[in-house]
């Protein structure tokens, strides 16, 4: 298999369409780090001080450095798909892979060969992008924090995720003959998974049931309180926890998206914040846990009348998900469906008539 591998990444080299997308991930991250100083260039223009002497935050620096970096995870799915599948596709039709197997090459050999050669590819790209991505910040003045190094253990998490569309495309590739059935089924899953992803960031999936259950006790109590106080009435409190129950934090779509969450990669972009707009329609914040007591303790100005804070629930376990914990969780999915689709493809082609 050693020289199959040898001869595929020889191939993948001098493909054009593989410098096109290296290309791509060279050019790209640095403009839109150029986008954003322009941006933030404009943002200075009806005040007396320049960007230049604006002196950012670390918290900013840092967000920004993520934000632009890990754009790959959106960017660079479609032209893996459609690299995968022509590069593979055209085998088929070049009469390669035939040649392969009567040259005394086996099944499992071809196979591993493109799957490892492809996925090394995909590395390749990812780690491109992130380089180039924190090139474009550090040229155009807004700096680079890697919140010492941590960060790229999130890139890793992320190049995961993509990885899963590579094997994806591979065994697609190599179950069809043909290099247009591939190529259509590649890109309408990334279509898909990029409008679902879209779709998850909109509704809370992320939500544990146990977050909302602590909060609606913990609320509970603190109403017991305000009542002693005075400052409601048991009426009152039995209307707001009748209206404000846990289907109000919970619908009906997070009870069809929880579970989808928890078995598939869909939640990444909302977990990891990978959305370029957050960073102009939110606040650029980069921690180290989700922290969902914000999105349900409101304080004074909350829907139901109860003025718990987030810091109320800094104890409370199910309001908090670390990065770690989320980075096991996303690495592990990532393999496993890796696993299933790669043993799947690996099946298929072992049965598969190639003559």
């Amino acid at each position: 298999m050693l020289n199959l591998l040898k001869f595929e990444f020889r191939r993948i080299s001098k493909s054009m369409f593989f410098r096109i997308v290296g290309g791509y991930c060279i050019l790209w991250p640095i403009i839109v780090a150029i986008f954003y100083r322009v941006i933030f260039g404009l943002s200075f223009m009806d005040s007396d001080m320049t960007f230049a002497e604006y002196v950012m935050s670390d918290a900013e620096r840092r967000y920004f450095t993520w934000i632009i970096s890990v754009a790959f995870v959106n960017e660079l799915p479609k032209f893996l798909a459609l690299f995968t599948c022509l590069h593979i596709g055209k085998d088929f039709s070049d009469g390669i892979v035939r040649n392969k197997i009567t040259g005394g090459h086996s099944r499992t050999s071809i196979f591993f060969s493109y799957l490892i050669s492809q996925l090394a590819a995909t590395v390749a790209l990812c780690i491109v992008y992130i380089c180039f991505a924190m090139l474009g910040l550090l040229i155009t003045g807004i700096g680079v924090n890697v919140n010492g190094g941590e960060m790229f253990i999130r890139h890793m998490v992320g190049i995961c995720t993509v990885l899963v569309f590579t094997v994806m495309a591979v065994v697609l590739s190599l179950i069809f003959r043909k290099r247009a059935l591939p190529i259509i089924l590649s890109i309408l899953v990334v279509m898909f998974v990029s409008t679902a992803t879209t779709v998850f960031g909109l509704f809370k999936f992320n939500l544990p049931g146990k977050a909302v259950d602590d909060y609606i006790e913990k609320r509970h109590d603190r109403y017991e309180e305000m009542v002693d106080d005075g400052l409601l009435t048991e009426e009152v409190v039995e209307d707001l926890e009748e209206q404000f129950d846990k289907d109000y934090y919970l619908g009906f779509a997070w009870k069809i998206g929880r579970p989808v969450y928890l078995v598939t990669n869909l939640g990444f972009n909302q977990d990891y914040a990978v959305d370029l707009s957050q960073s102009i329609t939110g606040n650029p914040d980069y921690t180290d846990e989700i922290d969902f007591s914000k999105s349900l303790a409101g304080g004074m100005f909350s829907y139901d009348m109860c003025d718990l804070e987030p810091k109320d629930f800094r104890h409370t376990d199910s309001m908090h998900v670390t990065y770690a914990e989320l980075n096991a969780t996303y690495v592990v999915k990532s393999l496993i469906y890796i696993l299933i689709i790669g043993g799947y493809g690996y099946f298929v082609f072992g049965r598969k008539n190639l003559f």
